[in-house]
């Protein structure tokens, strides 16, 4: 699977994909005079779960996969991490217009927040590899 991000909507898309999804590796790279942010990430393909038979039970089977996520034009950076904060169903990507732009919000179950804000939203997303059984 790959798709392109340029609208808020993209995002909001992208998130429910992300549901249970972990960051495995971000980091922020500069790149032709502009910062991107690349994330890894381990998700479920629920796009691909399949019921299989194990002698008289059904069982339903979700792959999962390494993914790519890259957002370019990031402006700024800021990683937070909350000693207090109770796990939470949260959703691993979100993110808001503000005057002048966007901000991105990436939040681990562990409570570390990534924010990034843009100009303008542009990137890509992507599997990589063949999906695997369990992560």
């Amino acid at each position: 699977m790959e798709r392109s991000i340029n609208v808020l909507t993209d995002i909001k898309d992208l998130a429910e994909l992300l549901s249970g999804a972990r960051v495995d590796h971000a980091r922020v790279a500069a790149a032709a005079g502009r910062l991107s942010l690349e994330m890894e990430l381990t998700r479920a393909m629920p796009e691909h779960r399949q019921v299989v038979r194990q002698g008289l039970f059904k069982r339903t089977r979700t792959p999962w996969s390494r993914s790519r996520l890259t957002l370019h034009g990031v402006s700024d950076v800021t990683v937070q991490q909350s000693a207090d904060r109770a796990p939470s169903p949260e959703p691993l990507l979100t993110c808001d217009a503000v005057p002048g732009g966007y901000t991105l919000m990436v939040t681990a179950p562990s409570g570390l927040q990534l924010a990034c804000r843009m100009d303008q939203l542009e990137g890509r997303f992507s599997d990589v590899g063949q999906p695997i059984e369990a992560p």
